[in-house]
């Protein structure tokens, strides 16, 4: 019986958690991240502000949480470091973004959230560099170059993000963004 009650509790929590992440996210489609108050959430999540100070201390808690969530998705996407290539790289973080359009667009958007950005830079960057086994590039080349594509890849969704009505599905703009990046990278490698 205790089992029962806790896994209730815990779903629970899950599903206020989530009514303040969704609170979050469309207060960003309004104003920027550092201008939300306690308040506004709670009221936007319906729920009480002592429930609020039952998870949180802060706002900065609660977005501190949705960057490690963010990460973990985009982790997950990319366990498999050691054979990612470009295909896998853009296939996995579309399948990311798909989940949580809403979400994503505001992260893309909002100049507020580049904590975000930069979360995803880095484990783009990590799974290049622990996929990299070009022993022709130094250490410090190899970093420039998966810097150098990770904040492309990252580019290219914000891009596709900042667009009103974009033009292209996701669908369309992964394969769009995977013949470019690899373009750009075969460039680079021959000149």
């Amino acid at each position: 019986m205790e089992g029962k009650k806790a896994r209730k509790t815990d779903r629970r929590i899950e599903k206020t958690k989530q009514a303040m992440r969704h609170a979050f996210v469309e207060l960003l489609k309004k104003k920027p991240y550092n201008a939300i108050t306690i308040s506004e959430l709670t009221r936007e999540a319906d729920i009480d502000r002592r429930t609020f100070y039952l998870h949180y201390e802060c706002i900065e808690d609660l977005v501190s949480e949705m960057q490690q969530l963010a990460r973990n998705m985009i982790a997950e996407q990319l366990k498999n470091c050691e054979n990612v290539q470009l295909d896998t790289l853009f296939d996995g973080l579309t399948n990311v973004v798909r989940d949580k359009m809403d979400f994503y667009r505001v992260i893309f958007t909002e100049p507020s959230c580049s904590a975000f950005f930069e979360d995803g830079v880095a484990a783009i960057k990590y799974c290049i560099l622990e996929s990299n086994c070009d022993t022709s590039l130094s250490e410090i080349q190899k970093d420039y170059y998966a810097e150098y594509i990770a904040n492309g890849i990252m580019g290219l969704y914000a891009y596709w993000f900042r667009q009103e009505s974009p033009a292209l599905s996701l669908t369309d703009f992964t394969r769009i963004a995977k013949s470019s990046m690899a373009e750009s990278i075969r460039l680079i490698r021959h000149g």
